[in-house]
């Protein structure tokens, strides 16, 4: 019973994590509240291990700074958004399920990036509701902030692209389905109008590339090459705000301006506390670090954060969490990279489009902070707790070894 009750939250996490990030914790929730069930498997998960002590590494910062409401709120945010999706992931059991809550999450993100790419050409509602929108100021949106669909456009797109070139069983008439949402999901972010994830795609799209023909020899990846520029440059001619947004990037932006305003706080707070630094959530609070910018400036202390998640994460956790914060990546790639191992097509692919997707997104956080929230951290806490837990129960982990 508490299989099938944990099979369920998986399935709700994959249906309404895509439409509101209450119905991911609700989820997650599942998760946690019997973790009892499966705590031996997880107990010695090394990535498990780490993002508590993470955890606890951030409430006891918080007792100690200035303001430890805030440091305690912003790591309630960090146990919902890493620790929560991870165990609900690593509680999936069933083989045979993983497969079809994999699906059900990329058809529901799917079909709402769908009906916001028809909203965009006025083909559909352009807002749902009161709060909720598809398409405004002329940026797909899908419900949430045009970055964070941007981000999700790029990990979806590898989830596909790696599907359609890595599973050997599928028909040619799947592969090339696969290849068209594959650039589907390129269209939706380039009409996301995030000109981080156009850098962060760029690059991530090209390091792909390369890795892929180097270690296969074969070159007709160049094709899906052209195809993706052929795509980028429909969206190009066919969305004059996004048109405009690309002409308009110089450094005298505004955005740019702000930007290279925050980061300079936080190297300044950085250098000034690198140990342990200022508390969770309270980098952005050192307004006397703002008083140093030129006064057309200072405005910029109404963000919500740095700009940049490293950047931002030193400046709240210092050297101590950025190392806690590099181990828990290498645990992930190290984990990620056991599934080549396995001799499963499926959780191969889905192990290799979950690294690809995270190294574009972690190029993205250069400039955004979206691993802090909600929308983006937890998918991608939780596709990893997929995989890890597959990986335990088909025994890669000694595969790999080997």
């Amino acid at each position: 019973m508490i299989d099938n009750l944990l099979i369920y939250a998986n399935y709700m996490f994959s249906i309404l994590m895509p439409f509101t990030h209450i119905g991911g914790y609700l989820s997650c929730s599942f998760g946690v509240i019997l973790i009892w069930s499966f705590y031996k498997k997880i107990e010695k998960e090394p990535l498990f291990l780490l993002i508590s002590v993470f955890i606890v590494y951030g409430l006891i910062l918080s007792i100690f700074s200035g303001q430890p409401s805030t440091g305690f709120s912003t790591m309630l945010g960090y146990f919902s958004h890493w620790f929560m999706p991870f165990v609900l992931g690593f509680s999936l059991l069933n083989p045979k399920y993983f497969k079809k809550i994999f699906w059900t999450f990329i058809i529901v993100f799917g079909s709402i990036t769908f009906f916001s790419v028809l909203a965009y050409f006025h083909l559909f509602f352009p807002k749902i509701g009161k709060d909720f929108y598809l398409v405004n100021e002329g940026l797909l949106k899908g419900l949430r902030s045009h970055i964070a669909l941007g981000a999700l456009c790029l990990l979806s797109s590898f989830l596909v692209l790696t599907q359609a070139l890595l599973r050997k069983e599928i028909s040619a008439g799947k592969r090339l389905n696969l290849f068209m949402l594959f650039l589907f999901f390129v269209f939706a972010l380039f009409l996301t109008g995030s000109r981080t994830y156009y850098i962060s795609a760029v690059i991530s799209y090209l390091c792909f590339g390369i890795f892929w023909v180097v270690r296969t020899r074969n070159w007709r990846l160049l094709a899906s090459g052209a195809a993706v520029l052929a795509v980028i440059l429909c969206a190009y001619f066919f969305a004059p705000v996004v048109k405009e947004r690309i002409q308009r990037t110089t450094s005298q932006d505004s955005n740019i301006q702000e930007r290279v305003s925050l980061y300079k706080v936080a190297i300044s707070e950085i250098k000034t506390r690198p140990f342990f630094g200022y508390g969770p959530g309270q980098g952005i609070k050192q307004l006397e670090f703002f008083e140093m910018l030129p006064a057309d400036m200072k405005n910029v202390s109404r963000h919500p954060a740095l700009h940049s998640f490293y950047l931002n994460f030193a400046a709240d956790f210092g050297i101590i969490g950025f190392l806690i914060f590099v181990g828990i990546l290498y645990f992930i790639f190290c984990g990620l990279d056991k599934s080549f191992y396995c001799g499963d097509d499926f959780l191969v692919s889905v192990g290799a489009g979950l690294l690809w997707g995270l190294v574009g997104i972690l190029i993205g956080e250069m400039f955004d902070t979206l691993l802090r929230g909600p929308g983006v951290a937890m998918e991608v806490f939780w596709l990893t707790g997929l995989v890890f837990r597959q990986l335990k129960e088909k025994g890669c982990e000694s595969a790999a070894q080997q």
